[in-house]
């Protein structure tokens, strides 16, 4: 018997298995518990197993070097810890201790010196705790970590992260290089498990949990060799387990089975809707994950479908010559969390007035390309759905889709798109460009023309109504004039008429809303310009549009402190205007001759610089009556009680009810109760797993994480140290030469550019997010959209490799 600092007793007889007989497993210390094991798994295998205690090699370590190579005679070892207190069922001490792999076993003194550091290690030993000796593993090809349950809330779910590409057995457990995420139900089907070797670990979690009767959650470290073999490093009790909410089991597998529900329903064709399915995703279109994030409050998400997604999206399309989906909503949730309806989208994406039969095919076969392509989900409109006529329209169609359309419906859907787009390239004052900017510029003359209600809850209703009659639908229309300028400019460079770096030069040509704050700012810092003057032009800023939690610019007390002048100026105050090459003139004249489509070069790049330049100043604009909402509906919350965070539990429908009936008992007790309501089931589905993309009830219970292509922005590269930010932090923070990881490339983040930052990281985003644009107009290097398990690697290491010409970031340095 073996007596711990845990008032826990191990049992150390060895057990035999019988066939047909329950096994229940007594663990022990980590050498023991994997000895015990050795007999008992069917399902892996564990590398042989030797232990002494420090006692024993204090006594005398001659004896026990001479056990180790006489038990592994030639080879390398791995020299690893085994404590009393390690691995038990309050404490697991992980990577507390040392580990020395790689020892060679017939150099005594390199032996010796790896039990040393092992033992160095306990700091305080116990003379019974022991040391752990086994083989090396050879010709390793995955190693990782399964957990059997979420470790943060129990949540019923198998976490298994690995490595299958460094060949190493401690990168997972030693936070180096690249991992890869995986999230499988523990009621998934077995047939939802494609990867065998997935299915090879899991069936060894599952074995391994029912020698413990299938009710204690489970720590395994394993590697797989190149033969299949999967081995056993270690297992352990979660420690953590004590502070779960046992219930929380029961409801996320209701929450599930009514999510998997609502995605059935979901996908069955729709009368009037092109498609026979859909899918699920949070980034494919206006990005909801970036805008109002992967987990927003109930009134960001009120807002943005008031705002936009309810039907302002597909007006603002119908109005370009796009098929119109009435009725029809682009944004669903899920649990709490955004996700575009795929199927919306894409048939928002259609010229208006094909035939049935065209559209039906076009749609399928977008969407069949997105779930083929999951990786795609954040740049549908340059790798799926081809929404304009750029110069590889032709080509693309064919290398993609070829096919899926009879000769003469071919030729209708090409014809059909290249007219939306001659349609949409008309400069003159009745050409949709035009007019969206005429109506952005009655919401600008508004708050001078137009009184606003005195009730702070009036007011906000009224703002948000003139935001989105003036606002939001002229937003959506120049966003996608911008968008059909930014695939002409890029189908450019696919056809060799220009490279990535004249795209970008001519960009940064552009003067922007963010540009010309930029410049102000540095005007502030300077002193040639005063605060005030600045807080009314751009106070109403903040880096969460949508979130009453994100303080305004002028609610930051820090906003000018550690300003730096130059980066706040940009390097637009020093460069020429663009002009193209001759050569480049003649191939842009060239690819309008065989496109079909009007107008000549300089034309087509007046239309890009205004319809990218007019994106971004009608977003600083419709943010103004939609950020003094927001401080109309907390003024309204502060009168009767409510924090923000109460109201960020409220909806739109709750406040607008209260305007046509009154609540018939106290408001604030109405409210709070609402919103602690809410905010107890928010946390409560925080333990529910949903990926970025679904495509079946397969992608509801086996989840792999995000691992997006980032879109890099410059060819620069650089080392730097990560800082991460979020959009409610009101404190200083030392950004100079950091590389800032932030998870959404909202506007209001502008400010982060007048602090000398070095690089620029984001979880979300996609190739048209403010934040590229932003980068490419400052020459800054950015990783834009990430993904989510790279991003909270990148953003916790100690340092990060950012190589944006080869498509390259990741952290030189591991967690510290």
């Amino acid at each position: 018997m073996i007596s711990t600092d845990t008032e826990v007793v191990f049992d150390t007889r060895r057990q035999s298995r019988a066939p047909g007989r329950e096994v229940s497993l007594v663990f022990g210390t980590k050498a023991e518990t994997l000895e015990r094991l050795t007999s008992l798994v069917r399902c892996c295998s564990i590398p042989e197993v030797l232990h002494f205690t420090v006692e024993e090699w204090r006594q005398d370590p001659g004896p026990v070097v001479a056990r180790i190579q006489s038990r592994f005679p030639a080879g390398h070892l791995a020299v690893r810890s085994s404590a009393c207190r390690e691995d038990s069922a309050s404490e697991s001490f992980a990577g507390a201790f040392r580990s020395v792999l790689n020892v060679t076993v017939s150099d005594e003194a390199q032996v010796m010196k790896a039990v040393d550091e092992v033992i160095a290690s306990y700091r305080s030993p116990h003379p019974r705790n022991q040391v752990l000796i086994q083989p090396m593993l050879e010709h390793v090809v995955m190693s990782g970590v399964i957990m059997t349950h979420d470790l943060t809330n129990g949540a019923p779910y198998y976490i298994l992260n690995y490595d299958d590409e460094s060949g190493r057995t401690d990168v997972i457990t030693g936070g180096t290089d690249v991992s890869k995420s995986l999230v499988v139900h523990r009621d998934a089907p077995a047939d939802f498990v494609e990867s065998p070797r997935i299915a090879a670990l899991l069936s060894m979690a599952k074995e391994l949990e029912s020698f413990c009767g299938g009710r204690t959650p489970l720590d395994i470290e394993f590697a797989q060799t190149a033969d299949g073999c999967v081995h056993l490093l270690q297992v352990r009790r979660i420690a953590v387990q004590r502070n779960w909410n046992r219930a929380v089991r029961t409801r996320l597998s209701e929450a599930l089975e009514q999510v998997e529900q609502f995605f059935q329903e979901t996908s069955r064709p729709k009368p009037g809707v092109p498609g026979e399915t859909t899918i699920l995703g949070q980034m494919p279109d206006w990005n909801p994950a970036e805008l109002i994030g992967a987990e927003p409050g109930p009134l960001a998400t009120s807002l943005f479908r008031h705002l936009i997604s309810d039907s302002v999206w597909q007006e603002a399309r119908a109005s370009m010559g796009y098929r119109p989906v009435l009725d029809e909503p682009l944004m669903v949730t899920l649990a709490g969390r955004p996700y575009i309806d795929v199927r919306n989208s894409f048939a928002s994406f259609l010229p208006n007035g094909l035939p049935r039969s065209i559209e039906n095919a076009v749609v399928n076969a977008w969407i069949q390309r997105l779930a083929e392509h999951p990786e795609f989900h954040d740049k549908v409109e340059f790798e799926v759905a081809q929404t304009a006529f750029d110069f590889a329209f032709e080509h693309n169609l064919f290398t993609r889709y070829a096919g899926i359309l009879d000769p003469a419906s071919h030729r209708n859907y090409v014809d059909a798109v290249r007219r939306l787009t001659a349609e949409n390239l008309d400069p003159g004052l009745d050409g949709s460009l035009s007019r969206a900017l005429r109506r952005i510029d009655i919401l600008q003359a508004e708050p001078e023309s137009s009184p606003l209600p005195e009730t702070p809850l009036r007011r906000a209703f009224t703002l948000l109504t003139s935001c989105r009659q003036y606002g939001t639908r002229a937003f959506a229309t120049v966003a996608r004039h911008a968008f059909i300028a930014e695939a002409l400019l890029h189908s450019a460079i696919q056809r060799n008429v220009w490279g990535p770096d004249r795209l970008e030069a001519f960009k940064r040509s552009l003067v922007t809303p963010a540009s010309l704050m930029a410049a102000d700012f540095a005007e502030v810092a300077t002193g040639e310009a005063s605060k005030g003057g600045f807080l009314r032009r751009y106070g109403h800023l903040r880096p969460g549009t949508f979130d009453i939690l994100s303080p305004r610019y002028d609610q930051r007390e820090e906003l000018f402190r550690d300003s730096v002048v130059e980066t706040a100026r940009g390097p637009r105050q020093e460069g020429a205007p663009f002009t193209l090459s001759p050569a480049e003139h003649e191939g842009f004249s060239r690819l309008m001759r065989e496109s079909g489509l009007p107008g000549d070069p300089d034309r087509l790049f007046a239309y890009a610089a205004r319809a990218i330049t007019g994106r971004e100043h009608v977003k600083f604009i419709f943010t103004r009556p939609l950020s003094d909402a927001i401080e109309s509906i907390a003024e309204w919350g502060e009168h009767i009680g409510l924090t923000r965070e109460d109201l960020a539990f409220l909806t739109l429908s709750d406040l607008s009810d209260t305007l046509t009936s009154p609540v018939t008992r106290d408001r604030e007790t109405h409210f709070q109760e609402l919103a602690q309501s809410r905010r107890t089931q928010a946390r409560e589905m925080r333990g529910l797993r949903l990926g970025y993309i679904i495509r079946g009830a397969q992608d509801l219970y086996v989840i792999p994480q995000h691992r997006g292509a980032a879109n890099f922005v410059t060819s620069k590269r650089l080392e730097g140290i990560p800082v991460r930010i979020s959009n409610r932090m009101t404190g200083t923070a030392d950004l100079f030469g950091r590389l800032v990881c932030i998870e959404c490339a909202d506007p209001g983040f502008d400010w982060i550019f007048t602090k000398g930052i070095a690089g620029l990281i984001t979880k979300f985003g996609g190739a048209n997010s403010h934040m590229t644009i932003r980068c490419a107009e400052l020459g800054i290097p950015a990783a834009i959209g990430v993904g989510e398990t790279l991003f909270d690697r990148l953003a916790s290491a100690n340092r990060v490799e950012l190589r944006c010409g080869e498509k390259i970031v990741r952290p030189v340095t591991g967690t510290p």
